[in-house]
C-alpha cells in the first residue's frame, strides 16, 4: 500500500517541482515530504477505518439495548472507548520525516521502519474491522467474545503504534 500511494504522489509532481529536481539537493528533500505525505494518508486511512469500526459498534450496542439485554453494555462502551483511543492516537501522531528545522530529526533509516510499522498498522486496522463486521447477526454469547478479542486486537495495535512512536523518538 505505502509504495501504490507514493508512486502516485510521484506521478502528480508539478512543474516546478520538476524543475526542482535540477537543484542539488532538493530531490532529496523533495522525496522526504512525499514519504511524509504518505506516512500521514496512511495513518488517516487508519483512524478512518477505526472510527467506522466504532460507529459498527455503536450500532451493535444499540440492537444490544433495544432487545433489552442491559447485562452486556460494559464490553461495548469499552471496545468503543479503546477504538475511540487509538484512532486518535494514530491520526495524531508525529509524521514521518522531519524537516531541516524541527528539534527531533528522523533519518532515513528510521523513516523505512516507521513505513513497515505504518503498512502492518494499516493491515491490523483492517484485521479490528473484519472481526467487528461479524458482530453483525451473532448472537449474544458470540458477540461478546468478539467484542472481547477486538478490545484486546486494539490493545495490540496500540502496543504496535507505540514501538513505532519509540522508533520515531530513539531510532
Amino acid at each position: 500500500m505505502t509504495h501504490n500511494i507514493h508512486a502516485k504522489a510521484v506521478g502528480q509532481r508539478g512543474l516546478l517541482q520538476k524543475i526542482g529536481n535540477l537543484i542539488p539537493g532538493f530531490s532529496g528533500y523533495q522525496k522526504r515530504e512525499e514519504w511524509r505525505e504518505v506516512d500521514q494518508i496512511q495513518r488517516d486511512w487508519c483512524h478512518e477505518r477505526l472510527r467506522a469500526a466504532k460507529e459498527k459498534v455503536k450500532r451493535s450496542l444499540n440492537d444490544v439495548i433495544a432487545g433489552g439485554d442491559l447485562d452486556g453494555i460494559t464490553p461495548y462502551e469499552k471496545l468503543m472507548s479503546r477504538l475511540d483511543a487509538v484512532a486518535n492516537k494514530i491520526k495524531n501522531a508525529d509524521r514521518g520525516w522531519s524537516g531541516m528545522f524541527d528539534t527531533i530529526k528522523v533519518e532515513e533509516d528510521q523513516l523505512q521502519k516507521v513505513y513497515e510499522f505504518d503498512l502492518s498498522l494499516a493491515e491490523g486496522a483492517s484485521e479490528v474491522e473484519a472481526k467487528i463486521n461479524s458482530l453483525n447477526g451473532a448472537d449474544k454469547a458470540t458477540a461478546l467474545g468478539l467484542v472481547r478479542e477486538c478490545v484486546n486486537l486494539v490493545d495490540s495495535l496500540e502496543d504496535y503504534f507505540q514501538r513505532r512512536e519509540d522508533i520515531m523518538r530513539k531510532g
